[in-house]
């Protein structure tokens, strides 16, 4: 019985996700002018390069702690939160409902905000909260950058990409990218005669609008929303296996084909721009929108009216998630969700 209960308790434990990933303190970022010295715990910290962090302890208890510039000062208090990590419980069954209630019985379950940015404002002489982003874009800023996630895409066809963002305007910038395929279809099949050579290419243009939105608390990214279109174009060749009837004799007929694909996105962004030193970032997005598909087939003598289709030679490979590839049978328009990475340096 003891052993039972033993391990009842050690599975719920376990499946406590605030016991488990929360430490017992966690750290608070504070950003405020230079010169300025944060007093936390009867410790004074001083702040370097715009920023410093502290480490309180996870407590129903409010953050407190005083900032000093100079002869200005400034008492603050933040009430504590509920830790995100605590609803992970939520997903966890069946012990995920008794997981939640070890962790609302355990301190880690609290926490309190992340960044926390101060401003002094010249007029009140005092220290002001903020949520303005310490280095928004400025009018002719410019970046270069890839989309490395294309390079190992496959899904479809790796490409190596390069694009430029350009700021007209404060905050708001527009994009071009163009990316070529660099190796061999990854699903050709050795035994297909090609009849094209395989090729392709594709286009992305974007405008963004930063800092419209203030989702992320840190003061350092900037994010965006924006509209993008990007239009790719590929030829390669697929094997295709289907029977023919000819009066009273049927047969077996196996055609190698070209293959023209033709796929326009359009999709609404929304993304984070995080500053790596001075000059490099990485921009991670996410959008919804439209895919429309389009399949040419200039030299297949297929008819689906009557012939009946096998299947292609491609088809035992694992990762075959492009099968579609007929004219006028595989053509799609469907929801496009995206969700990838750039890496890109200022100039």
């Amino acid at each position: 019985m003891h052993k039972i209960l033993g391990c009842f308790i050690l599975l719920v434990l376990c499946s406590s996700c605030a016991t488990i990933f929360n430490g017992k303190q966690t750290k608070v970022k504070i950003f405020a002018p230079e010169n300025t010295s944060v007093v936390f715990n009867e410790e004074t910290i001083a702040i370097k390069n715009g920023e410093t962090q502290i480490y309180p302890e996870r407590s129903k208890d409010s953050l407190k702690f005083t900032l000093i510039n100079n002869s200005l000062s400034g008492d603050f208090t933040f009430r504590r939160k509920i830790s995100s990590t605590i609803y992970l419980n939520l997903f966890i069954l069946p012990y995920g409902g008794a997981g939640l209630i070890a962790d609302l019985l355990n301190k880690r379950r609290f926490t309190y905000d992340r960044n926390l940015r101060f401003k002094i404002d010249t007029i009140s002489q005092s220290f002001l909260l903020s949520k303005e982003k310490l280095n928004p874009f400025k009018q002719h800023t410019t970046f270069v950058y890839t989309s490395p996630l294309q390079a190992l895409d496959f899904f479809s066809q790796p490409m190596v990409s390069l694009g430029v963002e350009y700021f007209p305007l404060d905050n708001l910038s527009v994009s071009g990218e163009y990316s070529s395929v660099f190796t061999d279809r990854l699903r050709d099949n050795s035994n297909t005669i090609k009849t094209v050579e395989n090729k392709g290419r594709a286009f992305r243009y974007e405008i963004k609008y930063y800092n419209l939105l203030s989702i992320s608390s840190n003061p350092k990214v900037n994010e965006y929303i924006g509209l993008e279109a990007r239009f790719i174009r590929q030829q390669f060749n697929r094997t295709l296996r289907y029977n023919r009837a000819n009066q009273d004799i049927n047969f077996n007929i196996r055609e190698s084909i070209a293959v023209v694909k033709s796929v326009n996105v359009f999709n609404l962004k929304y993304g984070l721009n995080y500053p790596i030193g001075n000059r490099m970032f990485i921009d991670f997005y996410f959008g919804l929108g439209v895919r429309d598909k389009i399949f040419k087939n200039p030299n297949s003598q297929f008819n689906p009216q009557t012939d009946e289709l096998f299947s292609d030679d491609d088809d035992s490979f694992f990762f075959d998630f492009d099968s579609n590839y007929r004219e006028g049978i595989d053509d799609i328009k469907t929801i496009n969700l995206s969700l990838g990475f750039k890496f890109g340096i200022k100039i």
